[in-house]
């Protein structure tokens, strides 16, 4: 059993979505994560070889994102890295893809010292506020642009009472209004990391070799344009805007949405189409921003 600390510190989460009704701080959200631990003398010189991060520059206690890829740099799995010993990692990613992760590491694997352990982990997602301690087995501070956030997962994570809770809704329309991709919406077949804007927090350039690395770092060392790229797109709180639904500018298809809330949304934008401007999604009027930096 985990038990979470009152908080400490707060920024309120309108920050981010001032344009829309605000969103009191600091609060709490159930959530759930798929679970891959690796251990062994051998784990972390595998999962070197097998992910975009550079697993060997974390250090115990500390968690990294990265990403899991196939042989030519198309997405399988964005996930957290956290080391909790010398020789134990802990992958989480959303949930409905551990099965992904679990099945394509361990493909690879051949005479080393590796084991796995699969699950699916309860937590807690603080946003606009983190908690002064948790014992839980992850404790990440999360890099949502724009708002302070901790997520706390382990086998048995319990909400601290008193605690403001946040909806699921609610916390995904600030995962979509802080430009974070979700697996499965935002991130799907054919999606490369140099189009979801994660590059810096993900890949380690000066490692060694690992799957899809050859793409990743042509494309990245040349400064090629992908075809297209995550943006957000704002719009009004009344309008409906749904995922799939293709973006329009001068009438032609530029793009499409992966995923969106109440006033904003993320999608995907072709090659050739500058942001910020102006488009329209189903007669609804948006506008369309890059994803900022992190």
């Amino acid at each position: 059993m985990f038990v979470v600390a009152a908080l400490a510190r707060g920024v309120a989460l309108g920050r981010i979505l001032a344009y829309h009704q605000p969103i009191l701080e600091p609060t709490a959200t159930p959530i759930e994560r798929d679970i891959v631990i690796v251990r062994g003398a051998d784990a972390g010189d595998y999962l070197q070889t097998q992910l975009s991060q550079d697993v060997s520059g974390i250090t115990v206690g500390a968690s990294m994102w990265s990403f899991l890829l196939t042989p030519k740099s198309d997405i399988l799995a964005l996930m957290r890295i956290t080391r909790s010993s010398v020789e134990e990692f802990i992958l989480d990613t959303d949930p409905g893809w551990g099965d992904t992760v679990r099945q394509t590491i361990d493909e690879f694997l051949f005479r080393m010292d590796v084991e796995f352990e699969q699950s699916r982990w309860t937590g807690i997602a603080w946003r606009g506020g983190l908690p002064d301690l948790s014992d839980a087995p992850i404790s990440a501070e999360t890099p949502w642009k724009g708002i302070d956030g901790v997520d706390m997962i382990g086998p048995d994570v319990l909400m601290p009472e008193g605690a403001e809770v946040l909806s699921v809704s609610d916390l995904e329309r600030v995962r979509i209004a802080s430009g974070w991709p979700s697996m499965g919406l935002d991130i799907g077949p054919s999606i490369t990391p140099v189009m979801t804007g994660l590059v810096p927090l993900t890949v380690g350039f000066e490692k060694g070799c690992y799957t899809g690395q050859e793409f990743v770092a042509r494309v990245h060392y040349r400064g090629a344009e992908p075809p297209k790229r995550l943006i957000q797109l704002e719009f009004d709180d009344a309008a409906i805007v749904e995922s799939g639904t293709p973006i329009v500018i001068g009438g032609d298809d530029v793009g499409y949405v992966t995923s969106a809330s109440r006033g904003v949304a993320l999608g995907y934008l072709k090659r050739g189409n500058d942001t910020p401007s102006g488009g329209v999604v189903s007669d609804v009027e948006v506008r369309l921003l890059a994803v900022a930096n992190r």
